[in-house]
């Protein structure tokens, strides 16, 4: 009888402690890793100050306040003395992944954390993520992943001239910066006025002025134009919305096997981007003579790395390796403009 009391006050506890972590779980899943409970979401509102608007991929407003929900593609824009802090979904009190956006911000969240029990369990929480993206359009941010689920992420984090891609294989946390300066001084030009370009066409024009060409010769030198300036790049195609045109994905993905275009060499990528290229001003959706692009872009990005490591490249020369900078844990880089990264010098204490 005394043995069946204790029983029962075991079970009791333990039934308790189910009840009061299933329902912590079923709000932020933490270490524990539940399919049935993973919202897949990009990221969750811990905190705001100030006055701080989200838009979703649709261009909808999302109410924004403590634990408001932000879905992958989310636009988050804070003014002048705003700054909002987010967590991912493996975050908890003790072992936080959060992103700070600091003053005067844009920025973009694509992608998220996703609770998987599919893949060999690597840690507690068996955590997963497809590619998971930030794209600084102004301002700054402070990203912090937890340790022990850093290395099953895939980051990119892009600036309108670079991208850092953080290294795996490390079990260690993650913490970075990237700040955003300059951008009020860049100006549009039409792509034939672009200086680079122009280099390039004047052989082309033999000494003659493009207004004495004949429509035919002019159309032939706008379109080598428009191609130095996706070969520069100067376009973004992805971003522009070219890669969505559905003749242009079945084309493209015949000739790389299904492959994203990250996942090509610098060759491939460069033969791909020429395709994409042709194909959208063969079809009128790219037309070189209302394009415009940036005219020396005064652009400057600082990554910084806490913890970790990320590789930096110039995004508009490029994925080039030879180009690329490498920057570990106490470490930041400068990009300016079109030129190389600059190599890694150590963060201020």
């Amino acid at each position: 009888m005394k043995t069946s009391a204790i029983m029962l006050c075991v079970v009791a506890i333990m039934l308790l402690f189910v009840a009061v972590h299933g329902e912590l779980y079923s709000q932020n899943p933490g270490e524990v890793c539940d399919p049935d409970r993973s919202t897949g979401h990009a990221a969750r509102i811990i905190s705001v100050e100030g006055t701080v608007t989200v838009y979703d991929a649709d261009g909808r407003q999302i109410q924004v306040q403590e634990d408001s929900v932000i879905p992958a593609g989310s636009t988050i824009i804070t003014g002048a003395t705003d700054k909002a802090v987010l967590s991912f979904e493996d975050g908890t009190a003790d072992r936080l992944s959060r992103l700070r956006v600091v003053f005067d911000s844009r920025v973009v969240v694509t992608g998220g954390l996703y609770c998987s029990d599919l893949r060999p369990k690597a840690d507690e929480g068996r955590w997963t993520a497809r590619e998971i993206e930030f794209e600084v359009l102004r301002g700054g941010i402070h990203i912090e992943l937890a340790e022990g689920v850093s290395y099953s992420y895939n980051i990119e984090l892009k600036t309108p001239n670079s991208v850092a891609r953080m290294l795996r294989g490390t079990q260690e946390e993650m913490i970075a910066l990237a700040i955003v300066s300059g951008l009020e001084q860049r100006r549009q030009v039409p792509v034939i006025e672009h200086p680079k370009i122009r280099e390039q066409i004047t052989a082309l024009l033999m000494g003659r002025s493009i207004d004495d060409l004949s429509p035919r010769e002019r159309d032939g030198i706008m379109s080598q134009a428009a191609m130095a300036a996706i070969n520069m790049g100067l376009i973004d195609l992805d971003a522009e919305g070219f890669m969505e045109n559905p003749q242009i994905q079945s084309t493209l993905a015949m000739m790389t096997q299904g492959r994203d275009l990250k996942d090509l060499d610098d060759n491939e990528r460069e033969m791909a981007l020429q395709l994409v290229g042709t194909l959208a001003i063969n079809q009128g959706l790219l037309d070189p003579e209302t394009m415009k692009v940036y005219d020396q872009p005064d652009e400057r990005t600082v990554i910084g790395v806490e913890a970790g490591k990320m590789r930096v490249h110039n995004r508009h020369r490029g994925w080039k390796r030879d180009e690329a900078v490498d920057v570990e844990t106490g470490m930041f880089t400068e990009v300016k403009g079109y030129d190389v990264p600059l190599r890694s010098e150590k963060l201020q204490e």
